[in-house]
Parts: structure tokens; C-alpha cells; sequence
């Protein structure tokens, strides 16, 4: 599957001496691949949104009460962190 998209990838690939791209290991194709992956902050910011109200729609049709679910504001990180990983918070509270 990475060969494959590496292969459709409008990236700059390795050439070879008669110019055509030549054969690299899977793991280069994936760290090109993930170079050339742009994510805004407003990207980030957007996916929370949708992740949250997915779950919001799940709880509503397991009959929970609308009032009684809340969707906090999105809160993201800058990608500059070098140990980041993408994660969800759920907070459940009685009230």
C-alpha cells in the first residue's frame, strides 16, 4: 500500500543517474511520504470538533438526554512538539 501511494505522491523522488525514480526501502518511502504532509492547526482543530460530535451523536442515540451532553472547546497543540501524540479527552460528571 505505500509503494502504491507513494507512487501516485505529487513528491520529489529519488532519481537515479538516467533520471528515473529509483527503488527505496518502505521505510523512506514512509518518511517521505510523511514529509510531505502538511497539518494546519485549523486541521487539527476541525478534526477535534467532528471527533467530539461523532461521539456526542453516539451517546445521543444510546438515548442519553440531550441536556445532559456538553461539547467542550477544541483545544490543540502546536506541531512543533517533537513527543505529541494525538489523543482524546472524555470527561464524565454528574450534575
Amino acid at each position: 500500500l505505500i509503494t502504491a501511494v507513494y507512487k501516485r505522491a505529487d513528491l520529489t523522488k529519488p532519481r537515479n543517474v538516467i533520471g528515473m525514480a529509483k527503488d527505496i526501502p518502505l521505510a523512506e518511502m514512509e518518511a517521505l511520504l510523511l514529509d510531505g504532509i502538511t497539518v494546519t492547526e485549523e486541521a487539527m482543530r476541525q478534526l477535534a470538533v467532528e471527533r467530539g460530535a461523532v461521539v456526542r451523536d453516539y451517546l445521543l442515540a444510546q438515548k442519553l438526554p440531550t441536556a445532559r451532553l456538553f461539547l467542550g472547546a477544541a483545544r490543540t497543540r502546536a506541531t512543533a512538539e517533537s513527543d505529541w501524540k494525538p489523543s482524546a479527552e472524555l470527561k464524565l460528571a454528574t450534575r
